[in-house]
């Protein structure tokens, strides 16, 4: 028995140090990044935030003061980039969402937006009133319910007590499909890839996917863009007001 506790007990060292050291260096990254950033330091706060990012740690916090020191560095499509990718995160976060307001204003390009249907804008504001978590507990914590108020059905034989459990079971079945599609959606949301932001000074969008295609228009960089489809090194975009056309893939960088 005492063999088998002390092999244990190694196995849980071996699967949970490691995660240990991992949260430590993570702490650890994040201190020196924020004394670097209140020393004004932006290019050494960058870095230590960058390393975060790059090795695939993802947090609204970490990418909206990343987003504040590329800001701080003068690099405003790199703080573009990083506030968008907070906001995917944390959809309402007034902080994230007025930076993203002024960086936009900083840029070159200024595009007119198509109104969105307001159906959509709509299904958007509620996806994104709650966190994707808490869509989830909701969509779990209401199908819970509606098994337990299933067995009140079953087992209780007052027709009173029946017909209430079963209204409110179905009520409890409708809410966690509800939640479990937004939830879904917000997931989606978060892993979508068919948006970018032009990283190029200035680019010339083409009409065909090749350089010697017509020239449509110019984008600079820290415009946002749509992604269509990909042919090769090319991408197919599309940018707010409507217009579309092609761009190389290394002009831009996906949200």
């Amino acid at each position: 028995m005492f063999l088998v506790m002390k092999i244990l007990q190694k196995c849980c060292l071996l699967l949970f140090f490691p995660l240990s050291v991992y949260a430590s260096e993570v702490d650890s990254a994040l201190l020196r990044a924020e004394r670097y950033y209140r020393q004004n330091d932006f290019s050494k706060a960058i870095a230590e935030y960058q390393t975060l990012a790059d090795d695939g740690w993802k947090s609204a916090v970490l990418f909206y003061n990343l987003g504040n020191a590329y800001f701080k560095n003068h690099d405003i499509k790199s703080a573009i980039l990083y506030y968008e990718r907070a906001k995917r995160l944390a959809p309402n976060d007034e902080s994230i969402n007025e930076n993203l307001k002024l960086s936009y204003r900083l840029i070159f390009d200024k595009v007119e937006a198509i109104p969105e249907h307001f159906l959509a804008v709509w299904g958007k504001s509620v996806r994104d009133k709650i966190s994707l978590n808490r869509w989830s507990r909701w969509s779990i914590g209401c199908f819970v319910a509606m098994l337990a108020l299933t067995l009140v059905f079953f087992f209780v034989r007052k027709m009173a007590v029946k017909k209430f459990a079963f209204w409110l079971a179905a009520f409890c079945l409708f809410f966690s499909i509800t939640a479990f599609i937004f939830a879904f959606l917000q997931k989606a949301n978060i892993e979508r890839t068919d948006e970018a932001i032009v990283f190029t000074p200035s680019v010339t969008i083409k009409s065909s996917p090749d350089d010697s295609g017509n020239n449509l228009f110019i984008l600079h960089e820290g415009i946002k863009v749509s992604i269509e489809y990909r042919i090769d090194q090319w991408y197919n975009i599309r940018i707010a007001d409507g217009r579309k056309g092609w761009i190389r893939a290394n002009d831009l960088k996906v949200i």
